[in-house]
């Protein structure tokens, strides 16, 4: 990531990502974790059940995270 200085001294971004980027990622993450969690259940194996259902859940979360207040408290910091 590049960094321009301003003639006041400051550092603005070049590159900056959109919430659709992350947003897409997350659905994506979220699919990953769908067929982690079906491939586990089907093949027996607990870790994959657990990695799939631990993702699927903070998938969730990051979802409803407005729902739940998170958004507040992360801006406050």
């Amino acid at each position: 990531m590049r960094y321009r200085i301003t003639p006041e001294g400051l550092t603005d971004v070049a590159n900056q990502t959109t919430g659709d980027v992350v947003t897409g990622t997350v659905w994506f993450t979220l699919f990953v974790g769908v067929v982690f969690l079906v491939a586990g259940v089907r093949g027996e194996q607990r870790w994959l059940q657990f990695w799939g259902a631990l993702t699927c859940v903070c998938c969730a979360l990051y979802f409803a995270r407005d729902l739940l207040g998170f958004s507040r408290l992360l801006a406050s910091s």
